[in-house]
């Protein structure tokens, strides 16, 4: 089976923070779970590297849009880094090979009779890169940039999305499970939208010049949407292309061959279309309208699923550079570990929902994780040595229900189970009472109990391996050698 999974591409007018992380994160879990299953994985993630704000933002660093893109596309890959993300393609939409398949795309949809010229005057907030209705607005400003947007009027491009036969073909879809959003609460908001009526959209810009040139109008750029929506499909395209792979986009080792589509995965460009999009919910919007809309009237399969979660505030309060409350990732895991925090972000609340997160709450994690299954490792491993136990992992291993919570994208139920079944195996010792046992000389009874402990830390290092990967691998390697390390080292205050 193969299994393509995306995250968003990221903005790059600045630094990835912890919300990026967070989608990062889940979306590696999966590709790990699936790779665990033997699927043939293909984990997509990269940056959007057009547009009015990276021009803006370019243009206050004193550099030229390429060269500020340049210097922050690395940050983001140390980021990926340290956060332990398994990613197979960083992609990047100024790629010379995404924007000619980008061109050719739109001047597919030019040629089907779905896009026309025609003034346009709106609200155009830059920060969302779109225009906005007045009812979209709080007071006046954009609800997610607290700014006013400018007025613009211009000729420009239109997809004509209100054409009865993309609404009527998109609805059905959606209907028949063909395309799945999630959680429920967002599908039920996408067909209520759809059912009002779609509206065109603009597919061009003609006072951008960081872009895509429109094709046949070179006076006009591709809107930064459809370039960057284009990267799911297009990365498939060059990534598994019938031909030796470009040194630029080298094959992870993993999937080293040759040439690019040698493999079962991508022979013949066969791994479109995509099984899950993870995204913010404020993005949805793009991902589960405009986004099949452009690939239905292409004659294109629409992905299989676009989950949208939830944001989170930090210490109750939006991130913010002004409040001084934006996480750096790579702040975090060098205080507590890729691990812990993959945990904590995770774990703290429903994935789909909004929740809070902050420093204190990872360190809270941390020392739970370390209270309970770091415990249960060094006390098994100690009285399996003490008492001269030899023990044996022949008893079957069954998963607690664990892997129908990660196909269902429940992680915190998931990383729930995992902690129970350490709660159960310690409060287990603690009921049987080995010490005694052994002071006893029962030896039979010591046997099995310091045995069912041994098999359910076997169990749980293989439960935890999607979400904590090195502390799995440290698991293993200590109930191979019973040569106990502390999994989660006392913090330095």
């Amino acid at each position: 089976m193969k299994y393509y999974i995306t995250t968003p591409i990221y903005y790059i007018n600045d630094i990835p923070h912890i919300g990026h992380a967070y989608t990062t994160i889940a979306a590696d879990v999966l590709a790990r779970y699936h790779r665990r299953k033997g699927d043939e994985v293909f984990f997509l993630t990269g940056t959007d590297e057009h547009g009015a704000k990276i021009a803006e933002a370019a243009e206050k660093a004193g550099k030229s849009p390429q060269d500020f893109a340049d210097s922050l596309v690395p940050k983001f890959e140390q980021a990926w880094k340290a956060v332990n993300s398994s990613y197979d393609q960083f992609f990047r939409t100024t790629n010379p090979e995404h924007e000619k398949l980008v061109s050719e795309f739109v001047a597919k949809l030019i040629e089907k009779g779905f896009v026309e010229k025609r003034k346009y005057e709106g609200l155009y907030c830059v920060g969302c890169e779109k225009f906005l209705k007045e009812g979209e607005l709080v007071d006046g400003l954009c609800s997610d940039h607290k700014k006013a947007p400018v007025k613009q009027a211009e000729e420009n491009y239109f997809f004509k999305l209100s054409d009865p036969a993309i609404s009527t073909k998109l609805a059905g879809l959606i209907n028949n499970n063909e395309l799945i959003i999630e959680p429920d609460s967002r599908r039920n908001e996408v067909l209520g939208k759809i059912k009002q009526g779609l509206e065109d959209i603009s597919i061009s810009r003609a006072g951008v010049k960081w872009g895509i040139p429109f094709p046949g109008d070179p006076s006009q750029t591709i809107y930064v949407w459809v370039d960057a929506l284009l990267n799911y499909y297009t990365a498939t395209k060059i990534y598994f292309k019938e031909a030796p792979t470009p040194p630029s986009l080298s094959l992870p080792p993993h999937l080293t061959s040759p040439q690019a589509g040698e493999g079962t995965l991508g022979r013949g460009g066969n791994i479109w279309p995509a099984d899950l999009h993870l995204i913010g919910k404020d993005i949805l919007w793009f991902h589960a309208v405009i986004w099949p809309a452009m690939l239905i009237v292409a004659d294109l399969p629409v992905p299989k699923k676009v989950f949208a979660h939830g944001f989170f505030t930090v210490d109750g309060q939006k991130m913010s550079k002004t409040v001084g409350n934006v996480i750096d990732p790579n702040e975090v895991v060098k205080k507590f570990g890729a691990d812990a925090v993959r945990y904590a972000l995770l774990r703290e609340f429903p994935f789909g929902e909004d929740g809070d997160i902050s420093v204190e709450k990872i360190e809270k994690n941390y020392n739970d994780l370390a209270n309970n299954i770091g415990n249960l490792l060094q006390r098994t491993i100690a009285m399996l040595n003490r008492y001269a136990i030899k023990p044996n992992n022949e008893l079957g291993i069954m998963n607690h229900g664990v892997d129908a919570e990660i196909e269902g994208l429940n992680f915190m139920g998931a990383l729930i189970k995992i902690d129970n079944l350490a709660i159960e195996t310690n409060k287990y010792i603690a009921e049987k009472e080995p010490w005694t046992l052994a002071k006893e000389n029962k030896t039979e009874e010591l046997t099995e109990v310091l045995g069912r402990a041994y098999t359910d830390l076997n169990l749980l290092a293989e439960l935890l391996e999607p979400f904590m990967p090195e502390t799995a691998e440290k698991m293993n390697k200590q109930l191979e050698t019973l040569e106990p390390e502390p999994l989660f080292p006392r913090l330095e205050k």
